[in-house]
């Protein structure tokens, strides 16, 4: 070998080899593709220099270099079929090809590897070497350009703009068919280094919409590897992409990439789940469907607004009311119901790797969490959730390394866990009461960098680093080095305090291992609030000082605020260094929620009325901060106790209590208050008026400033407010059977006398109207009944591109679009049906069967529990309704059934339970001639009560009764009966049957529309073909 050849390739031997110290792959090396380029042209200079095929010696000779050629080969090549590996390497060389080459690279390749302690993956090389070379190659510079246009596609269609947000949205179960989003060789590198893979994925999507959100800090020129913390190739990759084409082009790009998303936090102090809505550059009023009836609220300029999320539910849905922006925020999936909460309060993606230490989780309370060995998970305290059978649980996972659920022996999907030498960060106490105007959290101390115990001889160095938010250099960029004991590293050493500002930390030793945390610091802020917490009055809240304070050089623009009754929050500016930043102070406060039917329920401080002539049922809650407990008390106009009642129901610090009981204890008074008395954290108590007691409450009329004002949402909540007809018992000389057609004249009519026209006119606005409308979910199936909107068709409106955020609503809609081949995006149509509506739906709309029609439904089993009582019950049943999945999926037919039978005494209490059996035996002849296929249903409810004494147990007839009338009102929408067979007698029984068991009608609806529809599409089918020929 000549001097100048072997002189050079030692050289970069030598630094390769002290280079792969500690790495995984190759792919993590800090190698340019010039770096890699040379390599691969110093192995073609050194086989020249070799005897021929003298290749052994030449790998024993220069192992790294060998690897880091061949890997960068790997890394520049073309991936287009026709080139293949071999080909494109032996030409870049400029040699001929030499499969003795290949097969001795083959044949050593896994020891070269594990001589630098480099990954090997024995199953990769069992044929070639190559996939194992293109793993540790990483990400080539084509994949690099597919993630780059799927980050655009992403954001584009005004998703999160961040890298776990694309992969929790692809790897929706259900949706598989979005994996194909991102390209092959990302989906490679995410299984075998999936920490690697969500960090490179997280740093390019940063980098793409800082381009387009901070142009000027962020040009092409000045980007760095150091800066944009990517590997040199990728971020080369990147750029040369870019300068091809920018990132989103158009007018929307700016909004895109700076507009803010809502985020799922848990308040720590009180346990309360929140949805936090930023605020934009304008007002916006907002819509949130969190479970419940939608809520509504106007968030101002540049703050923020937090909606409580009181039940569980699978997504929150927003929709801003004046620009029409939708945003999807996933809270967790039925077959893993877990939320891991961070020590910020934040929701992390199952995607982030979880510290080895203490964490927050949210899960039901029949949950186990698992590690996948034997060693068990370490619970240090576990408290009540907001969420009726949920729990909040601090565990310990240091020595994990997995972290899982398992219910029902289920087990849940994978989440990783960092090793327990791994640095992870410590957050002061927040300044209560105190947020940026976007609702982050705002701390008056510096957190601290704890770095892990070291327990070997050689030196372990991590890399410390702090940057404003937002910019492109490092403030603070410096090495602190672990020893014998926990190490507390201030990141901010040797900045000036006061810190002012928002901040990006980083801590790490890799690109898989690299922690960011971004923190909002006011350093030195104190607050003292007086009172500490603020009360409902009839005037609104209880007038409060708060005081802000600085141990630092902090300026407070205005320290000393005062609240008035209608003050919630006041705007202050702190300053330090030249920063200013304006803070949003919020005094902690309890707020009032009223249920009633007719009236939007939402949160408020106002005092509600309660009107004691009132016949329809409601209920209010009262979120107090900090309260252990809330009890009610009835008090006349003098303030004299009337009467006095526990809580009926507690999630966290929110305590419920319904209003028919205070109505049936206030028939007496002319005009009352109810009163909360509250017992605090502090073993203090208190006491607030939470309601106002009234002969007749005020009408809450509709309103345009809430968006329910247009006509069909007034509609719905006119007829919402309106009473039922009543039934009388029938007597004894009536028929048992064909009952006399004293309605006949009206049959045709599809609603009862109180609902308006205006509803069915557009059958399907009507639909999407009351989705949107603050009716409470459970009323819908009951207003459609009444409505006659159950008897309507659906379409699906042109403009209609995404499901309706009620999924009830949702998948009614979408089984209308599912069966036209031609409709665009059947594939998430299809995905949504079945993730939302459940198996059985599809397993409906192809083939108009279900797998068994006799599960879920009133059974011998659930005759066998009538003599228990309701705890009991609850106990063996609760497990199908805490978790909700999909609409007709066994499980919410289970809870639907149990709660059917928990109304079972009020039902036959009821004069409508006498004549139900009476109208659906008429209509049973009718079904079996229109649809085998729902008489069948209908037969496989009754073949279930097979031993059941319905005679004694009339009740146990209401699945059957349920699915009679829903394929009666189907049938009869399409057209399908000979005759009109629903009257305006059968629509109010069907309507008091929704009233008692809502969850059963509403499930069997969809059930019967899924038969319905495919019939007509069907028959639509063969009008086509006969009309052909």
């Amino acid at each position: 070998m000549t001097a100048s050849v072997t002189d050079r390739a030692n050289g970069f031997e030598t630094e390769l080899s002290e280079a792969f110290a500690g790495a995984d792959l190759v792919f993590e090396l800090t190698l340019s593709p010039q770096r890699l380029e040379s390599a691969r042209e110093q192995i073609g200079a050194l086989m020249g220099e070799i005897p021929a095929g003298a290749y052994i010696a030449l790998l024993m000779r220069y192992p790294a270099l060998t690897v880091t050629a061949l890997v960068g080969h790997a890394t520049l090549r073309s991936s287009a079929p026709e080139v293949g590996f071999w080909d494109g390497f032996w030409a870049a060389i400029g040699r001929d090809r030499d499969k003795s080459f290949e097969a001795v690279v083959d044949q050593l390749f896994g020891d070269m590897l594990g001589q630098f302690g480099l990954r090997d993956v024995e199953g990769l090389r069992e044929t070639s070497v190559v996939p194992l070379l293109d793993l540790h190659a990483g990400l080539t510079a084509e994949t690099v350009s597919a993630i780059v246009a799927a980050v655009e596609g992403h954001v584009a269609a005004g998703h999160e703009p961040r890298g776990t947000a694309i992969l929790d949205r692809v790897t929706e179960p259900g949706f598989a068919h979005r994996r194909a989003e991102l390209p092959d060789g990302y989906w490679m590198l995410f299984q075998h280094a999936p920490a690697l893979a969500v960090g490179i994925l997280n740093r390019i999507t940063d980098l793409l919409v800082a381009t387009v959100a901070h142009p000027d800090e962020w040009a092409l020129d000045a980007i760095t590897p150091t800066t944009a913390d990517l590997p040199p190739a990728v971020l080369t990759a990147v750029i040369d992409r870019l300068r091809t084409k920018p990132f989103l082009e158009g007018d929307a790009a700016q909004r895109l990439c700076t507009v803010g998303f809502p985020r799922l936090r848990l308040n720590d102090a009180d346990g309360e789940i929140q949805v936090l809505i930023p605020g934009g550059q304008i007002d916006a009023l907002w819509r949130v469907w969190n479970g419940e009836a939608p809520e509504q609220g106007r968030v101002p300029a540049g703050e923020s607004a937090a909606v409580p999320v009181t039940v569980a539910v699978r997504e929150s849905v927003l929709v801003d009311l004046d620009s029409g922006i939708r945003r999807v925020l996933p809270i967790f999936h039925p077959s893993d119901p877990i939320v891991v909460f961070g020590a910020d309060g934040r929701a992390v993606s199952r995607f982030e790797s979880l510290p080895a230490g203490e964490v927050t989780v949210l899960v039901p309370h029949d949950v186990d969490l698992v590690s996948g060995t034997r060693a068990k998970i370490a619970v240090t305290d576990r408290r009540p959730a907001p969420w009726d059978g949920w729990e909040l649980r601090v565990v310990d996972l240091a020595g994990h390394r997995e972290l899982r659920v398992k219910r029902d022996g289920k087990l849940g999907r994978t989440r990783r866990i960092l090793p327990t030498e791994t640095p992870t960060y410590a957050l002061p106490e927040t300044v209560t009461g105190v947020t940026t105007l976007g609702g982050e959290r705002v701390y008056g101390e510096r957190p601290l960098v704890d770095l892990p115990v070291h327990d070997g001889d050689d030196v372990k160095e991590w890399r410390v680093r702090v940057r404003r938010a937002g910019t492109r250099e490092w403030l603070v960029d410096y090495p602190w080095a672990s020893a014998d004991y926990v190490t507390s590293a201030d990141p901010f050493d040797g900045l000036d305090e006061p810190l002012v500002g928002r901040y990006e930390i980083a801590a790490g030793d890799s690109y898989g291992l690299d922690l960011r945390l971004t923190v909002v610091i006011a350093e030195g802020l104190e607050v003292a609030h007086d009172p500490a917490f603020r009360l409902p009055q009839a005037a609104g809240l209880t007038t409060s000082t708060t005081e802000l304070s600085a141990e630092t050089d902090l300026v407070i623009a205005e320290a000393d605020l005062d609240f008035g009754p209608e003050d919630i929050t006041r705007v202050t500016t702190v300053s330090g260094h030249d920063v200013d930043l304006e803070l949003s102070v919020r005094p902690p406060h309890a707020e009032i929620r009223f249920e009633h039917p007719g009236r939007p329920a939402v949160w408020r401080t106002e005092l509600p009325e309660i009107g004691v002539d009132d016949t329809a049922a409601g209920r209010l809650t009262v979120r107090v901060p900090g309260a252990l407990d809330v009890s009610f008390a009835l008090l006349d106009g003098d303030g004299d106790i009337v009467r006095e009642w526990e809580a009926q129901s507690q999630a966290g610090t929110e305590f419920s209590i319904g209003t028919r009981t205070v109505t049936e204890a206030a028939k007496r008074l002319l005009r009352g208050s109810l009163v909360a008395l509250i017992e605090d954290e502090n073993g203090d108590s208190d006491e607030a008026e939470v309601a106002l007691v009234v002969r007749t409450a005020t009408v809450v009329e509709p309103n345009s400033a809430d968006r329910t004002g247009d006509d069909l949402t007034a509609a719905w909540l006119r007829l919402d407010a309106l009473p039922a007809p009543d039934f009388a018992a029938p007597t004894d000389d009536e028929p048992a059977e064909e009952p006399a057609d004293a309605l006949e004249e009206d049959s045709n009519d599809q609603s009862d006398e109180t609902a308006d026209d205006v509803l069915l006119v557009d059958p399907t606005a009507s639909l999407l109207a009351l989705g949107d409308s603050p009716v409470a979910p459970a009323r819908i199936p009951t207003l459609m009944i009444r409505s006659g909107l159950a008897e309507s068709v659906f379409t699906v409106p042109a403009d209609y591109g995404r499901a309706h955020p009620n999924p009830y609503i949702g998948c009614t809609l979408a089984t209308a679009a599912v069966v036209d081949a031609s409709a665009p995006g059947r594939d998430d149509v299809q995905s949504y049906l079945a993730t939302r509506g459940g198996d059985d739906l599809l397993r409906l709309i192809a083939s108009g069967r279900m797998g068994d029609p006799r599960t879920g439904v009133f059974d011998r089993n659930v005759l066998a529990v009538g003599a228990m009582g309701r705890d009991q019950v609850e106990v063996l049943f609760e497990r199908f309704r805490i978790v909700p999945g999909p609409l007709v999926d066994v499980d919410m037919r289970t809870a639907a059934t149990i709660e059917a039978f928990h109304r079972r005494d009020e039902w036959m209490a009821d004069p409508v339970s006498q004549v139900a059996p009476l109208y659906v035996n008429k209509m049973l002849r009718d079904v079996r001639r229109a649809s085998h296929e729902l008489y069948d249903l209908i037969a496989a409810r009754n073949e279930a009560l097979d031993g059941v004494d319905t005679i004694a147990n009339p009740w146990m007839l209401l699945s059957m009764q349920s699915m009679a009338f829903a394929a009666i009102g189907r049938l009869q929408a399409y057209g399908r009966l000979k005759q009109p067979v629903l009257d305006a007698e059968g629509r109010a029984i069907w309507a008091k049957l929704a009233d008692y068991c809502p969850a059963m009608v509403a499930a069997d609806l969809l059930l019967a529309n899924a038969v319905v529809v495919r019939a007509d599409a069907l028959d639509k089918v063969r009008a086509a073909k006969a009309a052909e020929k």
